[in-house]
């Protein structure tokens, strides 16, 4: 499996996610289909997020896990994805979906499939909302990234994309 890094300028694209499952969720069921939500965003959103390190465990006492910093409310928030096998009730699930890469890229795009709007006041909905959402929450995706480490690490990641002539 590829995946986005930024090193040295050089990009790798993140394009080889597949869907490893669709778990049930209470209300919202995941819904990893892409609508819209590339291979390249996602890869800039894990590159900003961890400088996208599959090994991330656990921060911030355990409430922030894997290399997109997934937190349970927003993993259940995104319907549950989990990794095949496992059980949408055990309360471990979102950890180890978490810190799986396909899985927890899975629970990305069920999150922005939930929560996809324009949050920039642009009129558009592109990688930059999505980042924005990751980033704010569905609720508060307006908040401004502009100068945060974050942000800086995503639009450098977006520079060398769009400059290779690649969607972001």
């Amino acid at each position: 499996m590829e995946k986005l890094l930024v090193v040295t300028g050089v990009a790798v694209i993140f394009s080889s996610l597949i869907q490893l499952s669709n778990g049930q969720g209470d209300n919202y069921q995941c819904n990893p289909v892409s609508n819209g939500l590339s291979d390249n965003c996602i890869g800039c959103i894990c590159e900003a997020s961890t400088r996208c390190d599959v090994n991330t465990k656990c921060v911030a006492g355990g409430k922030l896990c894997g290399p997109f910093y997934i937190s349970r409310g927003f993993w259940v928030d995104a319907g549950r994805c989990v990794i095949k096998g496992d059980n949408i009730n055990d309360e471990q699930s979102w950890k180890r979906c978490a810190k799986d890469i396909v899985c927890a890229a899975n629970t990305i795009r069920s999150y922005i499939n939930r929560f996809g709007k324009d949050c920039n006041g642009d009129s558009l909905v592109t990688c930059d909302d999505y980042t924005m959402i990751h980033k704010n929450g569905g609720w508060n995706c307006g908040n401004n990234l502009q100068g945060t480490d974050f942000w800086n690490i995503y639009l450098q990641c977006k520079n060398v994309i769009v400059n290779r002539g690649e969607i972001i």
